[in-house]
């Protein structure tokens, strides 16, 4: 008999059992992995996008204006579009951009001429490009065969790429080139005196709604007004949407888990003889539901914590990131998410709960349920009996 205080030869045991059944234990075991990878992958995920894009637009502006006509969007007069900005209280620091879309060898590219576009810090290790220079996204740079790129869009223009943007920077760098004010001019079409659109940074924040009415009466011709809260919202979007991609991911998930469970039933209604003789050998129903608790736990927790490992290293770890993000959004490129800790403590938690608890709660009833039966009943269940 096992007394209950012995949990060293209780563990011992248990570990003799899964070794007797090798092949279900197994699949047991890859079963609970790939059910905790797949959930798990799908909510760090969109956890982490979110948390990344809330990041990169702390350093944005407040309101970007762009002028509009019947054809769409138009250069902004630069020096003109500063003062008429200027005249707006609670205006700090109007700032004129020189940015566009040009083609690229493998489609759209956005190029990018004024350091407003980015954060200092993000430009900060960069030497800027020469006439003729042009510095690229890690992900541009890995298609390339030559250090040669061709641009086309108002004009044609051909650079030698002469840099790359820090890896940190891939998820908003992954498509941008960044060339000289003259070779963006020349390739966007705008005159010396044209911008692409005025950067906006206001006294308060939260007055960043309540102002775009003066800010359009202030201007002579009409303009699109731009705020940091609906890009924000409009990554956030997109981070909810694939949140709902782990929605559905989940949906099967849990069929896979009512299958488990139904397996963990069936096993322990096979097991019934057996559990009939070690009664009959003076083991208690504790002995009994404390042994199947610890075989549970002995598959069940580095199954849990594989998986969850796993996810974390597919999407807060590059090589695997690219994989995991062609996956998620079905886009070519290789995002450096920011790790929330916050958030991923609090998911892994939740999806501990969800499986793990379900998985040890089927095996406590289900071996409770059977071994309060009478001993000699359950040695009847027995096909040689």
């Amino acid at each position: 008999m096992i007394r209950p205080g012995h949990y060293y030869s209780l563990t011992v045991w248990s570990a003799r059992e899964i070794q007797r059944q090798a092949g279900r234990n197994s699949l047991m075991f890859v079963s609970l992995f790939s059910l905790v990878f797949l959930v798990a992958t799908a909510l760090f995920f969109s956890q982490a996008l979110d948390a990344t894009w809330r990041k990169l637009l702390e350093k944005a502006p407040d309101i970007v204006i762009r002028r509009v006509d019947g054809g769409g969007w138009a250069p902004i007069p630069a020096n003109e579009a500063v003062r008429c900005a200027t005249r707006v209280p609670g205006v700090i620091d109007p700032t004129p951009r020189l940015w566009g879309v040009a083609t690229g060898p493998n489609g759209p590219l956005t190029v990018v001429a004024s350091p407003a576009v980015f954060p200092e810090e993000m430009m900060a290790p960069l030497n800027p490009p020469s006439a003729g220079q042009a510095v690229v996204g890690q992900a541009l740079a890995d298609k390339m065969q030559d250090k040669v790129l061709n641009l086309t869009a108002m004009n044609s223009l051909r650079l030698e790429v002469t840099g790359t943007f820090p890896a940190p920077t891939l998820l908003a760098t992954h498509d941008v080139v960044w060339t000289s004010a003259t070779d963006a001019r020349y390739l966007l079409g705008l005159l010396p005196h044209q911008a692409s659109d005025l950067a906006i940074h206001l006294f308060r924040r939260e007055e960043e709604q309540a102002i775009q009415a003066d800010l359009a009466a202030a201007f002579p011709w009409p303009v699109s007004i731009t705020d940091r809260s609906t890009s924000a919202l409009r990554h956030h979007t997109l981070a909810t949407r694939l949140s709902g991609i782990a929605v559905v991911v989940c949906i099967p998930a849990l069929l896979a888990l009512l299958l488990i469970i139904t397996g963990v039933v069936v096993d322990s209604n096979n097991r019934r003889n057996h559990w009939g003789l070690l009664l009959s050998m003076g083991w208690t129903i504790h002995d009994l539901v404390h042994l199947q608790v610890v075989k549970a736990l002995i598959i069940g927790i580095p199954a849990l914590f594989c998986g969850l490992a796993s996810a974390y290293a597919a999407v807060f770890y590059p090589p695997a990131a690219g994989v995991t993000a062609f996956w998620m959004t079905g886009a070519e490129r290789l995002p450096m998410v920011i790790l929330n800790r916050d958030g991923v403590v609090i998911t892994m938690l939740e999806i501990a709960a969800m499986i793990g608890l379900p998985y040890l709660a089927a095996v406590f009833l289900s071996c409770v349920r059977i071994v309060a039966n009478d001993p000699w009943d359950l040695l009847q269940a027995d096909s040689w009996n």
